[in-house]
């Protein structure tokens, strides 16, 4: 009976003009050749753990049960760092334990993860600079077989998180937020939500949002709501607030990157 087919998505800072991503799909393909891969971007900022685990928490909820996330952002690789396989609402994740897997312990209830020490299944030799083809492509290989996480190695209860930035209100007067993300077209993604404020939730009180030197009175609906140039607000996709420019980009514009602070003033 043939192999049942596979998805394994990808997530890394290796950019697409060296090898480093085709050898981790060879070396999956060598050891399970029934695999359908998907890139969710290799243009994560170089050893940006943090947009790594945005851009990886936005993106694996959209993928059946039963896929592979490889994710790869790893300045650490090759010290006492672990490497870990989890799994969480049907999906399957293999990362460094650094906070890559962030989002997806925040977003699901539950989570197993393990740490990989059964080196039999890595290729060899393993390079102490490339974990990504010698240790986590043949491991997420593995997952692809049905081989189970406790197989992989021991339980670990403490696997690593970032600090995500929380959501504040000062008084009744000041909703302090950050920036988490910035995207590939300049849109500042905060972490504030529709529900955080009431241009968006309602209650008739006038705001203004504070970012960077720019005070932000406009609170639209959409990208084409603005005028050419315009600097606004907009509820995004991943269900957070985005400080946006018609035709351009805010982040250069106001000067701001991910974990620059942003705040709403309250009427």
């Amino acid at each position: 009976m043939p192999e049942s087919r596979r998805i394994v998505t990808l997530t890394s800072d290796f950019g697409l003009r060296d090898h480093y991503v085709a050898s981790m799909k060879g070396v999956i393909l060598g050891l399970s050749p029934a695999i359908d891969f998907v890139d969710i971007s290799h243009a994560v900022p170089a050893r940006d753990v943090a947009s790594g685990a945005f851009t990886l928490g936005q993106a694996y909820p959209c993928f059946p049960a039963g896929t592979i996330h490889l994710a790869v952002v790893d300045p650490g690789v090759g010290t006492a760092r672990r490497a870990i396989a989890a799994s969480a609402a049907g999906h399957f994740f293999v990362a460094p334990d650094n906070g890559l897997l962030t989002y997806a312990y925040e977003r699901e209830a539950s989570f197993a993860v393990h740490e990989i020490t059964a080196d039999h299944y890595f290729r060899r030799p393993v390079s102490r600079t490339f974990h990504g083809r010698d240790v986590f492509a043949p491991v997420a290989a593995a997952l692809a077989r049905d081989v189970p996480l406790d197989r992989l190695g021991p339980p670990v209860a403490d696997p690593v998180r970032l600090k995500l930035p929380a959501v504040t209100r000062v008084r009744d007067a000041l909703v302090q937020g950050a920036v988490l993300a910035v995207d590939g077209f300049g849109n500042l993604v905060t972490n504030l939500k529709p529900e955080d404020i009431p241009a968006y939730a309602g209650g008739g009180r006038a705001c203004r949002m504070l970012a960077g030197s720019r005070e932000i009175t406009r609170f639209l609906r959409t990208f084409g709501d603005g005028a050419k140039g315009e600097v606004f607000v907009v509820p995004g996709s991943a269900g957070y607030l985005e400080i946006v420019m018609r035709d351009g980009e805010a982040a250069p514009a106001l000067g701001l990157a991910p974990g620059d602070p942003v705040g709403v003033v309250l009427a």
